[in-house]
């Protein structure tokens, strides 16, 4: 998300050691940039961090699915041709 991009101010309930831990990161973030880094913008980045590496993930989950299931059908076919000479024994 861009600075100047329009922003709409949403309240979100968060545990007591959710709150402290985004305040100890802004802390800790402002010190690194030398600058001011709110508790609003860590959250931020934190959803922009987590929207990036879920397609990521997204797409990992998907292409392992896709060889998991290609593997299988295989694999069944390979019992078959086998189950078949069995029977012709």
């Amino acid at each position: 998300m861009s600075a100047t991009a329009t922003k709409i101010r949403k309240p979100i309930m968060m545990a007591p050691s959710q709150i402290k831990l985004v305040e100890n990161l802004s802390k800790k973030a402002s010190q690194q940039e030398k600058r001011t880094v709110s508790f609003a913008e860590i959250v931020r980045r934190a959803v922009d961090a987590y929207e990036l590496s879920g397609n990521d993930d997204e797409e990992l989950l998907n292409s392992l699915l896709d060889e998991i299931i290609q593997t299988t059908e295989e694999t069944v076919r390979e019992v078959r041709k086998l189950n078949q000479k069995l029977d012709q024994k």
